[in-house]
């Protein structure tokens, strides 16, 4: 009965959630060169955190989890969008 509730929750949650998505997948555009340099900044992060102690062992862990958040936005933002930063509903022309 609570994975039915915890289900029900999540549902109600992305029901909220929908206009906010729609508003901000309009509004955002991403040229290929900051879709890059993110993604290579995200690389160098991942690399530095496996290799170095600078984070305690659960701190490398949150780490992981949210250079991998920020590098999965990145990328969710820059499907939607041309290498010009357009909105990828348009037929893109170089």
């Amino acid at each position: 009965m609570g994975r039915l509730k915890g289900m029900y929750t999540w549902a109600k949650l992305g029901m909220k959630l929908r206009p906010l998505a729609k508003q901000a997948r309009e509004v955002t555009g991403m040229k290929l060169s900051v879709n890059s340099v993110i993604q290579l900044l995200g690389l160098l992060a991942q690399g530095v955190n496996a290799a170095t102690n600078i984070l305690p062992d659960e701190g490398k862990f949150w780490g992981f989890v949210v250079i991998s958040a920020i590098q999965g936005i990145t990328g969710v933002l820059a499907h939607f969008s041309n290498p010009d930063g357009t909105s990828a509903r348009a037929p893109y022309v170089k």
